[in-house]
């Protein structure tokens, strides 16, 4: 009865997560496309932060390290806003290390070999392409430093044995789905819809992630 009782209070906290979550991504997007954007650019980490308080209450049986990422990322969003690109790149780096350290903990390489093969060579190819095209040396090194270290994310969470695996994978994809227009939009060439594009697919995967860690949580693996 005691069980069924604090399973049901975990239930309900992570609903409520997700409502909050959700409430802090549709202000965004309301907050965007206003005048009142130009003051108020942070908002742009307003999800990532709910997150990152969600997950960091119950990092004692979900660990600690997707907080960290959450976190992370929340610091990027807000360098990001204020054109800060190398910094903003240098934090979600530190983001994918601590999702990296995460994975890792539950990931098996075993069976799972051509979907990471098939992920490297896609990378590779995208990789080669977007740094063709970036004339300062600076930039092309963060650039291709922060490809290897979400490549290695996501090869971490395509590779994950916990349970509801494919969401991390499905998480993970979306994370490089986003990043990949951003780089493709500043150095390659304009794609239609970027801004609505990058912030669903990358509040989608942040979101993916802090779920799936509260869930941990409540199954324990």
């Amino acid at each position: 009865m005691k069980q069924s009782y604090k399973s049901s209070l975990r239930s309900h906290r992570v609903a409520m997560a997700v409502c909050v979550y959700v409430a802090a991504v549709v202000a965004f997007f309301v907050v965007r496309y206003s005048e009142a954007y130009a003051a108020n650019r942070w908002i742009v980490a307003l999800p990532t932060i709910v997150a990152a308080v969600f997950t960091l209450l119950h990092y004692r049986r979900g660990g600690i390290f997707v907080p960290l990422a959450l976190v992370a990322s929340a610091a990027g969003d807000l360098m990001g806003a204020q054109h800060l690109f190398i910094a903003q790149v240098a934090y979600f780096a530190l983001a994918h290390i601590f999702y990296i350290v995460d994975f890792s903990r539950a990931a098996s390489w075993r069976g799972h070999c051509p979907r990471v093969a098939a992920l490297a060579v896609v990378t590779t190819g995208y990789l080669g392409l977007v740094l063709s095209h970036i004339g300062s040396a600076v930039e092309m090194a963060a650039v291709g430093v922060y490809g290897v270290i979400i490549f290695l994310m996501a090869s971490c969470a395509v590779t994950q044995q916990r349970r509801h695996a494919v969401w991390y994978a499905v998480a993970a994809l979306l994370f490089v789905v986003s990043d990949s227009m951003i780089v493709f939009n500043k150095y390659v060439g304009a794609v239609p819809y970027e801004d609505e594009l990058v912030m669903t697919t990358y509040y989608a995967a942040q979101g993916l992630f802090a779920y799936l860690m509260l869930g941990r949580e409540m199954s324990r693996d």
